[in-house]
């Protein structure tokens, strides 16, 4: 106990100064309430003053050592709130050199997210790690259910020689929640050249498979790497078990592997992993049932979205759960997986696969890419996708719909816009339950 005090009290820190002045500042203001109710505790002093004030008044004067005493009391309640202040910014400096007016920030940011609600997103590849970074500005709750399905580049050689789970969409996941995203990202995503055998791998995979080779389990390597990297919320895999997809095509073609199912062409009928009935991890299970916020995609439906709504136990535990489920559906369809595909051609999907109650509500972008950027990819086979809103009130999913792209020469969600709309979204339900919640309890009792 002793040396923690002391630390206080070490050269350099520049604290000494403030903790005297406010001591000195504590002492007049002890000295001027004693005065003032004649507790005779600075005996010699209020003899002193008694004296002075008799030479200068000539007489005895209680109510003027009653006006000493309270100009005794404000100097040093001026002279503590000073001190104080200069202590606290000394402290909070030293701990964020970015400055006060920084600090402050920082401490409602994370006053405010740590008030937000729990959120779980499920997906994988590039969708799910934009939606991470607007969602990790409003929550400090944040589960993200990651697929574990990829078979290609370096997830795929790591997963085939070392029998572990592809680590690709998990280190997205990681660099994306970050507290130091633009760092992380930089060092996690650099890929090694060259013609040897770590020629195409990138670091952060690498890192990756060692935690999880060094632990034995990819739920403690993960927790590991979240704590290494100031991860903000949880990373955790749908499945700790290898899993690989497997999609029969509407002309009975059988097409195996994520990286060659969109590659095939046709319609997918139907979507299966194998094994068909892998364990679930129970992180994910317990953030499922705990969560207010249930999010899906934005990403490639088939082999991002689906792999995690085919691990029987969370697709079960997404239809008990009372939270709010949101499907961000894709703003273009994607060749090789969705052509022609409308919003409610999504949502069917999930229903199909999934079960339904899967999913409440679907964010739909009401904003148009610019020409050129529409005309480049209609070339490449991709279209803006079509809002049917009809077929989608037949299957019991409202539509909510924004704009939710973010300029640019490449069509994407911007992450900020997302979040902002699901918090809207959120609170508005949350409001809307409450309210039935009351109109039930008054029409009970009255």
């Amino acid at each position: 106990m002793w040396q923690t005090v002391w630390r206080w009290l070490y050269p350099g820190l520049r604290l000494k100064r403030w903790i005297f002045t406010f001591s000195i500042g504590l002492l007049l203001v002890i000295f001027g309430l004693t005065t003032i109710l004649n507790y005779q505790i600075f005996g010699v002093l209020e003899e002193l003053f008694f004296r002075l004030l008799y030479e200068v008044t000539g007489r005895y004067n209680y109510t003027l050592l009653v006006g000493v005493g309270m100009i005794f009391m404000l100097a040093g309640l001026v002279l503590m709130g000073y001190a104080f202040r200069r202590l606290v910014q000394q402290i909070l400096a030293s701990i964020a050199p970015e400055g006060s007016g920084r600090v402050s920030q920082i401490i409602w940011e994370r006053v405010r997210r740590d008030r937000g609600p729990r959120v779980v997103a499920i997906g994988g590849g590039t969708g799910l790690s934009a939606l991470l970074r607007g969602l990790k500005t409003k929550t400090s709750h944040l589960t993200a259910i990651v697929t574990v399905a990829d078979d290609g580049g370096s997830s795929g050689r790591l997963r085939e020689e070392m029998d572990i789970i592809a680590p690709g969409d998990l280190r997205n996941c990681l660099v994306a929640m970050a507290d130091k995203e633009t760092q992380m990202e930089y060092i996690f995503q650099h890929r090694f050249g060259g013609t040897g055998e770590l020629a195409g791998h990138s670091l952060g995979n690498l890192f990756l498979a060692a935690l999880i080779e060094e632990y034995g389990d990819p739920v403690r390597a993960l927790e590991a790497a979240s704590e290494i990297l100031n991860v903000r919320g949880q990373v955790v895999p749908a499945s700790m078990e290898p899993l690989r997809l497997q999609a029969t095509m509407t002309d009975g073609r059988i097409v195996e592997g994520e990286s060659q199912i969109p590659r095939e062409g046709g319609r997918i009928a139907r979507l299966q992993i194998v094994p068909d009935t892998p364990v679930a991890v129970p992180a994910a299970i317990r953030a499922i049932e705990e969560a207010d916020c249930i999010v899906f995609g934005p990403g490639s439906l088939y082999t991002s979205i689906l792999p995690n709504l085919l691990v029987p136990e969370i697709s079960a535990a997404i239809r008990r759960s009372s939270a709010m489920k949101v499907y961000v559906c894709n703003a273009m369809t994607q060749p090789g997986e969705t052509d022609g595909y409308t919003v409610a051609d999504h949502v069917q999907a999930l229903i199909n696969h999934a079960g339904p109650g899967i999913a409440d509500y679907v964010l739909v972008n009401d904003g148009l890419p610019t020409e050129e950027v529409r005309e480049r990819y209609a070339q490449q086979g991709s279209v803006p996708v079509a809002f049917d809103e009809a077929e989608l009130e037949a299957l019991g999913v409202k539509a909510v719909r924004s704009s939710l792209l973010r300029e640019g020469q490449t069509v994407a969600h911007d992450p900020d816009r997302v979040a902002d709309v699901l918090m809207r979204m959120y609170h508005a339900v949350k409001s809307e339950l409450q309210s039935q919640l009351l109109d039930y309890y008054f029409e009970r009792n009255l």
